[in-house]
């Protein structure tokens, strides 16, 4: 009796262990802050980090630059791809950010960074979704000095 209850205390144990586990991997960023999303975008686009890569971005992501009084739009995937391209590739500048807007839901996040002849200006909306904190869009403007 005492061995089937070992056997069976097992399983269920087992069994909980693998779905959670399995669950994880589908989101890693899940319980992440926002201003570790944060860090994790800049990590990827400057460092060649792009190890959480594929989980920082929502479903209906779009990055645009505004040029020349036209706007260029790149979907996730594709950004995606590009960053994945960098990977191991450190960019020299520097970079900080400040919270444009900061709320439970959605956070409106200036990235700011200095590279040694120009400036470029990073706004990221990120929303909080079922599976964590996400960026949605990405608006890139290189100010005038």
């Amino acid at each position: 009796m005492k061995t089937l209850i070992a056997l069976i205390v097992t399983t269920v144990m087992t069994f909980l262990s693998t779905a959670l586990f399995a669950n994880e991997k589908n989101a890693p960023v899940k319980f992440l802050k926002v201003e570790t999303i944060i860090d994790h975008y800049i990590d990827a686009s400057l460092n060649g980090n792009t190890e959480l890569v594929d989980h920082l971005f929502s479903e209906d992501f779009y990055y645009s630059t505004p040029n020349n009084r036209s706007t260029e739009t790149i979907k996730r995937r594709a950004l995606i791809k590009h960053l994945k391209s960098l990977k191991g590739v450190k960019i020299e500048s520097h970079s900080e950010y400040q919270f444009v807007e900061k709320n439970e839901d959605c956070s409106i996040v200036r990235i700011i960074t200095t590279f040694d002849t120009f400036q470029r200006h990073d706004y990221v909306t990120l929303c909080n979704s079922k599976d964590g904190w996400k960026i949605s869009n990405v608006v890139v403007t290189y100010p005038v000095k």
